[in-house]
Protein backbone atom coordinates (compact mmCIF):
# COMPACT_ATOMS: atom_id res chain seq x y z
CA UNK A 1 0.00 0.00 0.00
CA UNK A 2 1.18 3.16 -1.12
CA UNK A 3 0.80 6.63 1.69
CA UNK A 4 0.02 9.73 0.38
CA UNK A 5 0.26 12.76 2.74
CA UNK A 6 -2.79 15.18 2.28
CA UNK A 7 -1.84 18.77 2.70
CA UNK A 8 -4.42 20.59 4.25
CA UNK A 9 -5.18 24.17 2.29
CA UNK A 10 -3.40 27.36 3.88
CA UNK A 11 -5.37 29.64 5.74
CA UNK A 12 -7.29 32.41 4.41
CA UNK A 13 -5.28 35.31 5.27
CA UNK A 14 -7.32 38.54 6.47
CA UNK A 15 -5.86 40.31 3.55
CA UNK A 16 -7.84 38.00 1.32
CA UNK A 17 -10.75 37.50 3.45
CA UNK A 18 -11.17 40.97 3.54
CA UNK A 19 -11.00 41.56 -0.85
CA UNK A 20 -13.48 38.18 -1.10
CA UNK A 21 -16.15 40.43 1.25
CA UNK A 22 -15.57 43.28 -0.91
CA UNK A 23 -15.88 41.73 -3.89
CA UNK A 24 -19.10 40.00 -3.49
CA UNK A 25 -20.65 42.96 -2.13
CA UNK A 26 -19.40 45.45 -4.35
CA UNK A 27 -20.58 43.17 -6.74
CA UNK A 28 -24.15 42.46 -5.59
CA UNK A 29 -24.84 46.45 -4.13
CA UNK A 30 -22.39 48.72 -6.12
CA UNK A 31 -19.58 50.45 -4.64
CA UNK A 32 -21.82 53.53 -3.43
CA UNK A 33 -23.47 50.84 -2.13
CA UNK A 34 -21.31 48.90 0.17
CA UNK A 35 -19.89 50.66 3.39
CA UNK A 36 -16.97 49.75 5.19
CA UNK A 37 -18.79 48.47 7.76
CA UNK A 38 -20.39 45.84 5.36
CA UNK A 39 -17.31 44.60 3.99
CA UNK A 40 -15.85 44.47 7.58
CA UNK A 41 -18.64 42.76 9.11
CA UNK A 42 -18.54 40.06 5.77
CA UNK A 43 -14.90 39.76 6.07
CA UNK A 44 -15.46 39.32 9.94
CA UNK A 45 -12.49 41.95 10.71
CA UNK A 46 -12.21 45.09 12.37
CA UNK A 47 -12.15 48.32 10.47
CA UNK A 48 -8.39 48.73 11.34
CA UNK A 49 -7.62 45.70 9.38
CA UNK A 50 -8.81 47.47 6.45
CA UNK A 51 -7.36 50.16 6.48
CA UNK A 52 -4.50 48.46 7.75
CA UNK A 53 -4.42 46.60 4.58
CA UNK A 54 -6.43 49.18 1.94
CA UNK A 55 -6.12 52.37 3.52
CA UNK A 56 -9.12 53.48 1.43
CA UNK A 57 -12.33 51.78 -0.31
CA UNK A 58 -11.22 52.75 -3.76
CA UNK A 59 -7.47 51.37 -2.77
CA UNK A 60 -9.41 48.08 -2.08
CA UNK A 61 -11.47 48.15 -5.28
CA UNK A 62 -8.54 48.65 -7.18
CA UNK A 63 -6.55 45.48 -5.43
CA UNK A 64 -9.58 43.56 -5.97
CA UNK A 65 -9.00 44.22 -9.74
CA UNK A 66 -5.09 44.07 -9.28
CA UNK A 67 -5.74 40.72 -7.84
CA UNK A 68 -8.19 38.94 -10.67
CA UNK A 69 -7.09 41.13 -13.91
CA UNK A 70 -3.99 41.73 -13.38
CA UNK A 71 -2.89 38.31 -13.96
CA UNK A 72 -4.92 37.83 -16.90
CA UNK A 73 -3.98 41.38 -18.27
CA UNK A 74 -0.53 40.00 -17.77
CA UNK A 75 -0.95 36.56 -20.40
CA UNK A 76 -2.75 38.64 -22.83
CA UNK A 77 0.28 41.47 -23.18
CA UNK A 78 2.89 38.12 -23.54
CA UNK A 79 0.38 36.55 -26.31
CA UNK A 80 0.35 40.10 -28.17
CA UNK A 81 4.08 40.60 -27.66
CA UNK A 82 4.55 36.72 -29.56
CA UNK A 83 2.19 37.72 -31.95
CA UNK A 84 3.87 41.30 -32.91
CA UNK A 85 7.17 39.70 -33.11
CA UNK A 86 6.28 37.48 -35.67
CA UNK A 87 4.55 39.89 -37.57
CA UNK A 88 1.55 37.90 -38.26
CA UNK A 89 -1.44 39.85 -37.38
CA UNK A 90 -4.30 37.78 -38.02
CA UNK A 91 -7.99 38.63 -36.17
CA UNK A 92 -8.87 35.56 -35.29
CA UNK A 93 -5.26 34.67 -33.60
CA UNK A 94 -5.28 38.34 -32.23
CA UNK A 95 -8.92 38.29 -30.63
CA UNK A 96 -7.62 34.81 -29.44
CA UNK A 97 -4.94 36.38 -27.36
CA UNK A 98 -7.27 38.55 -25.41
CA UNK A 99 -9.82 36.34 -24.58
CA UNK A 100 -7.72 33.25 -24.26
CA UNK A 101 -6.10 34.04 -20.52
CA UNK A 102 -9.32 33.83 -19.40
CA UNK A 103 -10.05 30.68 -19.88
CA UNK A 104 -6.82 29.61 -19.07
CA UNK A 105 -6.07 30.87 -15.64
CA UNK A 106 -9.78 29.68 -14.61
CA UNK A 107 -13.27 30.95 -16.00
CA UNK A 108 -14.07 31.45 -12.05
CA UNK A 109 -12.86 34.64 -11.68
CA UNK A 110 -14.96 35.40 -9.03
CA UNK A 111 -17.62 38.14 -8.68
CA UNK A 112 -16.12 40.39 -11.49
CA UNK A 113 -17.77 39.77 -14.35
CA UNK A 114 -20.71 40.84 -12.15
CA UNK A 115 -18.13 43.58 -10.79
CA UNK A 116 -17.57 44.69 -14.33
CA UNK A 117 -21.48 44.80 -15.38
CA UNK A 118 -21.86 47.19 -12.92
CA UNK A 119 -18.72 49.28 -13.81
CA UNK A 120 -19.98 49.82 -17.18
CA UNK A 121 -22.99 50.30 -16.74
CA UNK A 122 -24.79 51.37 -12.99
CA UNK A 123 -21.88 53.15 -10.98
CA UNK A 124 -21.07 56.41 -11.51
CA UNK A 125 -18.61 58.01 -14.52
CA UNK A 126 -15.85 59.08 -12.30
CA UNK A 127 -15.46 55.48 -10.83
CA UNK A 128 -15.36 54.00 -14.18
CA UNK A 129 -12.35 56.12 -15.65
CA UNK A 130 -10.66 55.44 -12.48
CA UNK A 131 -11.17 51.75 -12.73
CA UNK A 132 -10.40 51.91 -16.68
CA UNK A 133 -7.41 54.24 -17.22
CA UNK A 134 -5.75 51.69 -14.44
CA UNK A 135 -6.56 48.51 -15.55
CA UNK A 136 -7.85 47.97 -19.22
CA UNK A 137 -6.52 51.27 -21.22
CA UNK A 138 -3.22 50.27 -21.54
CA UNK A 139 -4.37 46.52 -22.78
CA UNK A 140 -7.49 47.46 -24.99
CA UNK A 141 -4.95 50.35 -26.65
CA UNK A 142 -2.25 47.89 -27.61
CA UNK A 143 -5.08 45.54 -28.79
CA UNK A 144 -6.94 48.39 -30.87
CA UNK A 145 -3.22 48.68 -32.49
CA UNK A 146 -2.72 45.07 -33.32
CA UNK A 147 -6.14 45.09 -34.69
CA UNK A 148 -5.89 48.02 -37.12
CA UNK A 149 -3.02 46.20 -38.41
CA UNK A 150 -5.22 43.43 -39.39
CA UNK A 151 -7.36 44.80 -40.74
CA UNK A 152 -6.37 48.17 -41.82
CA UNK A 153 -9.77 48.86 -44.56
CA UNK A 154 -11.23 50.40 -41.28
CA UNK A 155 -10.60 53.89 -39.55
CA UNK A 156 -9.33 54.19 -36.09
CA UNK A 157 -12.93 55.35 -35.17
CA UNK A 158 -14.25 52.24 -37.01
CA UNK A 159 -12.02 49.44 -35.27
CA UNK A 160 -13.06 51.11 -31.92
CA UNK A 161 -16.61 50.84 -32.33
CA UNK A 162 -16.22 47.04 -33.26
CA UNK A 163 -14.16 46.82 -30.61
CA UNK A 164 -16.74 47.91 -28.37
CA UNK A 165 -19.13 45.63 -29.79
CA UNK A 166 -16.75 42.67 -28.92
CA UNK A 167 -15.93 43.76 -25.65
CA UNK A 168 -19.67 43.71 -25.01
CA UNK A 169 -20.41 40.48 -26.42
CA UNK A 170 -17.17 38.79 -24.25
CA UNK A 171 -18.32 40.83 -21.15
CA UNK A 172 -22.25 39.50 -21.38
CA UNK A 173 -20.84 35.66 -22.14
CA UNK A 174 -18.31 35.90 -18.93
CA UNK A 175 -20.98 37.80 -16.33
CA UNK A 176 -22.95 34.31 -17.61
CA UNK A 177 -26.38 36.42 -17.72
CA UNK A 178 -30.36 35.54 -17.41
CA UNK A 179 -30.70 35.48 -21.06
CA UNK A 180 -27.80 32.92 -21.76
CA UNK A 181 -29.33 31.02 -19.28
CA UNK A 182 -33.05 30.98 -20.67
CA UNK A 183 -31.99 30.95 -24.41
CA UNK A 184 -29.31 28.51 -24.08
CA UNK A 185 -31.02 26.37 -21.80
CA UNK A 186 -28.52 23.30 -21.05
CA UNK A 187 -27.07 23.58 -24.04
CA UNK A 188 -24.73 26.26 -22.44
CA UNK A 189 -23.25 23.38 -19.70
CA UNK A 190 -22.83 21.25 -22.07
CA UNK A 191 -20.59 23.62 -24.29
CA UNK A 192 -16.55 22.81 -23.12
CA UNK A 193 -14.74 26.22 -22.67
CA UNK A 194 -12.99 26.17 -25.58
CA UNK A 195 -15.64 26.02 -27.24
CA UNK A 196 -17.20 28.63 -26.15
CA UNK A 197 -14.28 30.69 -26.44
CA UNK A 198 -13.82 29.66 -30.45
CA UNK A 199 -17.70 30.13 -31.06
CA UNK A 200 -17.19 34.38 -29.77
CA UNK A 201 -13.76 34.75 -31.23
CA UNK A 202 -15.70 33.47 -34.90
CA UNK A 203 -18.23 35.89 -34.20
CA UNK A 204 -16.50 38.62 -33.39
CA UNK A 205 -13.86 38.45 -36.12
CA UNK A 206 -16.53 38.19 -38.81
CA UNK A 207 -18.14 41.82 -37.21
CA UNK A 208 -14.21 43.08 -36.98
CA UNK A 209 -13.53 42.26 -40.57
CA UNK A 210 -16.83 42.80 -42.30
CA UNK A 211 -16.74 45.72 -44.52
CA UNK A 212 -15.92 49.44 -44.50
CA UNK A 213 -17.93 51.18 -42.24
CA UNK A 214 -21.00 52.36 -43.26
CA UNK A 215 -21.73 56.01 -44.96
CA UNK A 216 -23.59 58.09 -42.45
Amino acid sequence: MIETTVLSAPAQTTKDRILDAAELLFADRGFDGTSLRMITSEANVNLAAVNYHFQSKEALLHAIYDRRAGPINRRRMELLDAIEASGEFVVERILDAFVRPVFELGVEVGHVPRLMMRLLYVETEGMFQHVFERHFRPVLLRFGVALRRAAPHLSEQEMMWRVQFFIGSFAHVMAGGRVLKFVLKDEREASPRDLIMRRLIRFAAAGIQAPKEIEA
